[in-house]
């Protein structure tokens, strides 16, 4: 068992004055699980990265006992054969046998002995057991066999994910670090993972699934506004105990201003009897209270001193309080008829495909509803979403007069400049308003938003994205994978502003959580 440990570490972006973090001090044991929260821009990947030694601390120290890997990575493997790819991403196996293959082929004397040197290497790592090894994590992690015999490029996106991921855990004494690992998987291969990492130990994940988090850690690692802390348990219980711990200290806060103002009075009054005439006082010590008037003064004293006390208190409360702010969802509702889009029998394949993507499908969209659309990989959740909004042929739809439809697409579409060089809008109007209260919304400032948008992160683009569809007011809004690159206080802010306003939405999500919490309908492709 061995520890990383992190020891008075600062880190400041070169571009600007705020500091990332201050004086963090942790000790990660290699062999737990832990999920890494904190909201967007809080330094998530940041923190991976440096871990990763990809960036230096600013100042501190990190000392890591263990080999470190980062997923997602690029696969630049030179063969093309899974299993082959596998193979070679783990220990540099398969180059290994083509080498001692090649010198027994050749049947060259003068290399035998780097034959020698070649298979002491591979036993060393053992090699000869890699292929059952490999098949082993296949059946862990829910893939046919059968894929290690395909070319790499032909597998689904999710495929590719889970190989990748697997290929990562076969590496002996490696710490992993996973960044956002079930974006883009659909629900099974979501599931399929998560159970995967179940069994697994010696990593940390970022996640905005919070269901998924549940089930594979045991540790949190939680980047606040004034610290990094470390918790055990999974994200719930954390969710629970920060629950009660504000709750606490937000009564604790009320019960001390409450005093506080007390005392002020109590000193006020002290104050104004210090200041009122000699001729007073002297009267009034004459009157055989002269005693009375020094404990009057002491307690003045105590009480003024008590203020500070408790103004001192009051400062260290709610130190790492996150302020989600009720998020308010415009949408037009000037359209009288309760069906706003009809479906009937529509097929799509794009030109360079035979295979029909989508074949005969029906569905009607009415007012209020909520519908998630739901399917594995391939089968065309995107393809419908992009044909709803008009952006692919939709012959077999049937829309309502002035209908007004908004898309939100799983990539952030807005990525480079400046937040006014790319909006329509102007200062002063209304859309620009609505935006700038929504961007406020989501922890992103007006002063915030003078920065170009290559230093934002992927969650505070995406957020922007979202403002932009959201402060124009239409009759239906399309989410595909709205919470893609999220953080989980956005993906509970996003749904209880859902629940309230009820607006009319057809999306794609593979958060399980958030898709029952506000689904009114489902559909399966």
């Amino acid at each position: 068992m061995s520890k990383i440990t992190i020891n008075k570490m600062s880190y400041y972006y070169v571009d600007f004055y705020n500091p990332v973090y201050e004086n963090v001090n942790l000790v990660i044991n290699t062999e737990w699980k832990l999920g890494l929260i904190g909201r967007n821009g809080r330094g998530k990947t940041t923190l991976l990265r440096l871990l990763k030694g990809e960036l230096e601390p600013t100042t501190g120290k990190i000392n890591i006992p263990v080999e470190v890997e980062y997923f997602p990575y690029k696969n630049d493997c030179e063969y093309r054969i899974t299993k082959d790819i596998i193979k070679e991403n783990v220990g540099g196996f398969k180059s290994i046998e083509d080498t001692m293959e090649a010198i027994i082929s050749q049947n060259d004397e003068a290399r035998f002995d780097e034959y020698s040197k070649l298979q002491e290497m591979y036993l060393e790592r053992d090699g000869y057991e890699i292929e059952s090894k490999i098949l082993k994590e296949m059946d862990e992690m829910k893939l046919d066999p059968e894929l290690l015999e395909r070319d790499f490029d032909t597998l689904s996106g999710g495929e590719k994910t889970r190989i990748m991921l697997l290929t990562l855990f076969l590496r002996k004494k490696h710490f992993i670090l996973l960044d956002e690992p079930t974006n883009h998987l659909d629900l099974e291969g979501k599931d399929a993972v998560a159970q995967y990492l179940k069994k697994k130990k010696g990593f940390i994940v970022v996640s905005h699934d919070r269901e998924f988090l549940d089930q594979v850690i045991d540790h949190v690692i939680s980047i606040n506004k004034k610290d990094i802390t470390i918790e055990k348990g999974n994200y719930s219980s954390w969710k629970h105990n920060k629950d009660k711990k504000e709750e606490y200290e937000l009564r604790t806060r009320e019960r001390l201003e409450e005093e506080i103002g007390q005392l002020e009075r109590s000193a006020k009054e002290s104050r104004n009897w210090a200041s009122i005439g000699n001729t007073q006082k002297y009267q009034f010590a004459s009157n055989g209270r002269a005693n009375g008037v020094q404990t009057y003064m002491k307690q003045a004293k105590r009480s003024e001193s008590r203020v500070q006390d408790h103004i001192d208190r009051k400062k260290q409360l709610l130190q790492n309080y996150e302020e989600v702010k009720p998020l308010v969802m415009h949408q037009r509702e000037d359209i009288e008829e309760k069906c706003l889009v009809k479906i009937r029998e529509l097929s799509f394949r794009y030109t360079d495909h035979t295979k029909q993507i989508i074949k005969g499908f029906n569905f009607e969209v009415c007012a209020g509803e909520r519908i998630w659309v739901k399917g594995k990989n391939g089968v065309g959740k995107s393809t419908l979403l992009k044909i709803l909004n008009r952006e692919l042929p939709n012959e077999g739809i049937e829309y309502v007069e002035g209908l007004q439809v908004a898309m939100v697409a799983q990539e952030p579409t807005w990525k480079t400049g400046y937040i006014k060089e790319g909006f329509k809008y102007t200062t002063g109007d209304p859309v620009y308003e609505k935006f700038l209260e929504l961007c406020d919304y989501f922890e992103l400032p007006e002063n915030f938003l003078v920065r170009p948008l290559e230093t934002y992160s992927s969650g505070e683009l995406k957020k922007v994205n979202i403002a932009r569809i959201l402060a124009e007011d239409n009759h239906l809004i399309i989410f595909d994978e709205p919470l893609n690159y999220m953080d989980t206080y956005f993906s509970e802010q996003l749904e209880k502003a859902i629940l309230k306003y009820q607006p009319t939405m057809i999306f794609v999500e593979h958060d399980s959580w958030f898709g029952k919490a506000i689904a009114t309908k489902t559909i399966q492709l």
